[in-house]
């Protein structure tokens, strides 16, 4: 087992021993492991930690990319009853082969770093679903070149979610992001139905995407299962791939699947 894999076993063991309580306490609500983000938020003065890691296969006309992401994490708290805080960042390994010039190159350090909020806008009622306001901001001033952004650069959405009924519901998003290297933005979206198979443990499918400032579509589809070990703990393991002919902004065809394995915990207050 080599030093990440440690690692990631350890921090996993020790948040179990550590963070574990008791079943008296509300269920924990996650952002991870889907790519929609949920409309409920972390209680006041209550802190929360998502992580996991997640390997990422890519293959587009002129190279491949293998890309581990180790202990990407997201700290939430609640601030209000009504507001949230936000900070993330994550270490990635990422190995490029060209397939052309017969080379490689590796590439690993911390970025991906964002910070933002989450402010709810209403309770769901009948028909009406439950809203919140998200907004993130990407900085440029962490990581290497290459994991970082050329430029800072926002993401902004509308979450959304109704409960269907006792087993299932639906969430869904609608917003507008940045890449952060040049200043033409493009929309995103997400659906996500999730099904409870028994109270603790719960299945979701989730297609989501963009379409960029070119019209070019980028579409994706992603599914797993969540598990409560405590009320304050939950596992989650996930997968998908790209569909369609995504391309980016050179017009390159590219082809993705990965996995992902995390989990969560809420402090008490």
């Amino acid at each position: 087992m080599n030093k990440k894999n440690q690692l990631l076993c350890f921090f996993f063991f020790l948040s179990v021993g550590l963070f574990a309580q008791n079943d008296s306490i509300p269920a924990i609500n996650t952002d991870r492991p889907t790519n929609s983000t949920s409309p409920i938020l972390v209680p006041k003065g209550v802190f929360q930690i998502e992580t996991g890691f997640i390997y990422n296969s890519e293959v587009s006309d002129y190279y491949t990319k293998d890309e581990l992401n180790v202990l990407g994490t997201m700290f939430r708290y609640g601030l209000f009853d009504n507001f949230e805080l936000r900070l993330s960042g994550s270490f990635s390994d990422i190995d490029y082969t060209y397939k052309e010039l017969g080379t490689d190159s590796t590439l690993s350090g911390f970025g991906n770093v964002s910070f933002g909020f989450k402010v709810h806008i209403v309770e769901e009622k009948g028909l009406r679903p439950e809203l919140s306001l998200v907004a993130d901001m990407y900085v440029r001033h962490v990581g290497p070149e290459g994991l970082r952004p050329t430029y800072s650069y926002p993401v902004s959405k509308i979450a959304a979610s109704n409960t269907l009924s006792e087993k299932f519901s639906l969430g869904y998003n609608l917003g507008l992001a940045y890449n952060g290297e040049d200043a033409e933005g493009f929309f995103i979206y997400s659906v996500i139905l999730y099904y409870t198979i028994f109270p603790k443990a719960a299945f979701f499918i989730e297609p989501y995407g963009n379409f960029d400032s070119n019209g070019f579509p980028n579409h994706y589809i992603d599914g797993g299962f969540t598990y409560l070990i405590r009320q304050n703990m939950q596992l989650d393991i996930s997968g998908g791939m790209s569909i369609g002919d995504n391309k980016n902004r050179a017009s390159e065809s590219i082809n993705e699947k990965f996995i992902s394995l995390g989990f969560s915990w809420k402090l008490p207050k």
